[in-house]
């Protein structure tokens, strides 16, 4: 456990270039940054950024592939005060307009592409309606008609004299950062508001949690939209003086390969990514003897799979359970644990927080090895949901505690046992997918009686989406057709992997639909069909 800090973002980068100055910072194909070049270059962005209008307070948004300058403008950002409102890469352009609308986007600064998704084309239909007041290109091959990236440097470059980040009246309470999340009380996501304090201090015990040091390399192998990305890997590197690497992109020979040419000694992943890259033939090609720790999250991973995780990357694995709304996380094993309680457990509760599990029909306090809801508080909680301060009522009540919506019962030594959700949001490799959404798209088909979204088990990815659909009498749609239909509508991770046809649902006495019961019977009929 680490002191908390009251440092703005400007201060910590200002502290990291003094002390590590010289060090490697940031890695990207061949490229280097040290600390001294990070924060002058983050200087120099931000400069460009105030003579384009951007005041502290201004919600700037971010669509990028993971690349430097996606870092680069994250943190300029951060240090001028204003809010970095980060946007899933594969969202499409009804998607994007609805989240620009939530979270009152003023700006946005957007990559190349990602897949399919080329990001000016999605972001000019998105705006078709919704008025930006500037869009920066931070690509590596900037469009015309386009402020660039290098041009915002240059703008910026030999201003010292009259703009510094850390002469500004920055708090670090300030709001800093925006991130979204689908939610199970409605059809929109919630906008999630971390401040400095958060971001910061969530590095820094994130850090403490893994023994990292000025020594290590941290490898970015998770999406930067992600609070996961940002408290593990970046902040987790930039507060403790670490080397971030960067794979050239996230496919995972390109992890693997970064890896090895930087000897990264830590690596964080979502159990879905561990496991791709096992499964290539030229696994055991690559020398990762350089590893040492990382964290496994953002999904559900058994502990066959965690055993085979930690073996076949020659690392000290730990669990984690975290959400966007717990900035730096619920629960975290120490390094120092055996394999068996790593692997069977989701830790204790982080640094900085109070817990306790809640027997859900009571309200109270659950006895020793009972399972219920865990709650967790902490000063590192989100700052609140961006101007719902009634859906934050809901889920942080009048004493402070976070109601998380997991499950887990407590042993005798303070470790939590994970034990499901009380929350139906899928949990797709990380992603969060609110069924609502999904089954509000298929019931505009007009051959669709009804349909619910459901989460089923999946090796892979911790759960998939299924959609249960009751047609029409002689109007079944072929599933090319549907897949089709909803690749027109939503990102490929919300598209359900399977589709269960059936005549009824299972309902209750009170006519609400027996989720367990669907399930079983969802699950019989994948079996069947093979």
């Amino acid at each position: 456990m680490k002191p908390l800090v009251q440092d703005t973002m400007s201060m910590i980068l200002h502290k990291m270039a003094d002390q590590y100055g010289s060090r490697t910072a940031l890695s990207y194909g061949n490229i280097k940054w040290t600390y001294k070049e990070l924060d002058v270059i983050t200087e120099e962005i931000a400069a460009g950024l105030n003579l384009q209008g951007i005041q502290k307070g201004d919600h700037v948004g971010i669509l990028s592939e993971n690349t430097p300058n996606a870092i680069f403008s994250f943190l300029a950002i951060e240090k001028m005060g204003a809010v970095a409102c980060l946007f899933n890469t594969a969202l499409n352009a009804d998607e994007l307009h609805r989240l620009f609308h939530l979270a009152d986007l003023k700006y946005l600064m957007i990559g190349g592409a990602y897949k399919q998704n080329d990001f000016a084309f999605t972001v000019q239909k998105a705006t078709k309606n919704y008025l930006l007041q500037k869009i920066f290109d931070i690509s590596f091959e900037p469009r015309e008609g386009y402020i660039s990236f290098d041009d915002l440097r240059n703008m910026g470059a030999g201003r010292e004299d009259s703009y510094q980040t850390g002469q500004l009246p920055i708090s670090c309470q300030d709001n800093g950062m925006i991130l979204f999340s689908s939610g199970t009380t409605g059809q929109m996501p919630k906008a999630i508001v971390s401040s400095y304090f958060n971001l910061i201090n969530g590095g820094i015990q994130k850090a403490a949690a893994q023994n990292i040091t000025e020594q290590d390399v941290v490898c970015c192998a998770l999406q930067m939209p992600h609070i996961f990305c940002i408290d593990v890997n970046i902040m987790a590197a930039f507060t403790s003086g670490a080397q971030l690497a960067m794979p050239v992109d996230l496919h995972t020979k390109s992890i693997l390969e970064t890896i090895e040419k930087e000897h990264c000694t830590v690596l964080s992943c979502i159990p879905c990514m561990f496991w791709a890259m096992m499964e290539r033939n030229d696994f055991y090609t690559y020398n990762l003897s350089s590893l040492r720790t990382g964290i496994v999250g953002g999904a559900y991973c058994s502990t066959e799979q965690f055993i085979n995780i930690e073996k076949n990357f020659g690392l000290t694995l730990l669990p984690g359970l975290g959400q966007t709304e717990a900035t730096a996380g619920v629960a975290i094993a120490d390094i120092s644990d055996s394999l068996e309680v790593r692997s069977t457990t989701l830790g204790h509760f982080v640094s900085y927080s109070e817990g306790k599990i809640v027997d859900m029909k009571t309200g109270l306090e659950a006895e020793q090895g009972q399972v219920g809801e865990i709650y967790m508080k902490s000063p590192l909680l989100m700052t609140g949901y961006y101007k719902r301060p009634d859906l934050t009522k809901e889920v942080i009540d009048e004493d402070g505690w976070l109601h998380t919506g997991d499950l887990a019962w407590q042993d005798e030594h303070g470790y939590l046992h994970y034990a499901g959700r009380v929350k139906e949001l899928i949990n797709r490799g990380g992603e969060k997918i609110n069924p609502t959404e999904v089954e509000n798209v298929i019931n505009q088909l007009q051959e669709v009686i009804s349909c619910k979204v459901i989460g089923v088990p999946d090796y892979v990815y911790g759960e998939a989406v299924c959609a249960c659909i009751i047609w029409k009498k002689g109007h079944v749609m072929q599933q090319k057709e549907i897949y089709h239909y909803l690749e027109q509508k939503m990102a490929p991770f919300k598209i359900p992997k399977y589709f269960v046809y059936l005549q009824s649902f299972p309902t209750n006495a009170n006519g609400k639909i027996k989720n367990s019961k669907l399930r079983e019977m969802a699950l019989k009929y994948i079996q069947d069909a093979g």
